[in-house]
């Protein structure tokens, strides 16, 4: 065994120097756990719907409590949260903002907005399109709706938390369960499909639209199916490989804390010729 991790350290640092020398590229993630405490990344969405050749990206410590919500911006990580007034009824009324995804996982160093004016039921999200600098917020009638009937638009972050929208409409064409998850890479967005009881949904599949106006619109460009079984409530994310942090020890693949046989099977899966 001490054999096989020590070929694994010296793989990892192998693989580390080709990845960092490299152009970086986009990881989707989704949480784990309910509460959420890690994420899992895959190099393509079509990987994340498959639950195919997915790497640890991170522990969340303390959990992060199932009715917060996150997403990014490319450049900083948010989280959507409440204080006691927030949690005494069903919304959230905060964002905290940090500067790294590894701040966001062990909640430190946030910088905190209140939300002027609004709240946002729990399960409703912010999507943030990093193409444009716009950002979007899901709505409901009320908190025991089970539609999401639309979003607001914004065209920053400061016009977001003080509700100053420019656009506000309702999703045409379709019919999107509340617990429907979205978010944002590259100027394109994306919107999970669900099926089954409300608060016990399960993942069927993920679209892709082109626009912000598509997804308004229910104008998909591609559906991608999903057998997996993800829980409805599950948070997703799209995020430049660069800023998911490294393993803490080299050799440790998967980011669980531990060289061991579930890195040696990333390893062999990945043997090869590099791509160019």
């Amino acid at each position: 065994m001490n054999r096989i991790q020590a070929a694994l350290t010296s793989a990892a640092i192998i693989i580390g120097g080709i990845a960092s020398s490299a152009s970086a590229y986009v990881e989707f993630l989704h949480t784990n756990g309910k509460p959420y405490s890690t994420w899992t990344a895959y190099v393509s969405i079509e990987d994340m719907s498959s639950n195919s050749n997915g790497t640890a990206a991170g522990n969340m410590s303390p959990p992060i409590a199932a009715k917060d919500s996150m997403f990014t911006d490319g450049t900083f990580f948010y989280k959507i949260t409440s204080n006691a007034q927030g949690d005494a009824g069903q919304y959230n009324n905060l964002i905290v903002r940090y500067q790294s995804l590894a701040d966001l996982n062990h909640s430190t160093g946030g910088e905190v907005f209140n939300m002027v004016n609004y709240g946002m039921y729990y399960d409703d999200e912010i999507i943030a399109d990093g193409a444009t600098g716009r950002f979007f917020r899901t709505t409901r009638y009320d908190p025991n709706s089970p539609v999401t009937i639309g979003m607001y638009a914004y065209n920053s972050f400061a016009d977001l938390v003080n509700n100053n929208y420019f656009y506000a409409s309702g999703f045409q064409n379709q019919t999107v369960a509340y617990d429907c998850q979205f978010w944002a890479v590259d100027g394109k967005f994306y919107r999970t499909n669900v099926t089954g009881k409300n608060g016990a949904t399960t993942v069927t599949g993920i679209n892709v639209y082109n626009s912000s106006a598509d997804l308004y619109n229910g104008v998909v460009a591609q559906t991608i199916p999903s057998k997996v079984g993800y829980p409805g409530s599950m948070r997703f994310m799209a995020v430049d490989s660069s800023m998911i942090p490294p393993p803490v020890c080299p050799g440790d693949l998967n980011a669980d804390g531990e060289v061991n046989a579930a890195d040696l099977a990333i390893l062999l899966s990945n043997w090869g010729v590099c791509p160019q």
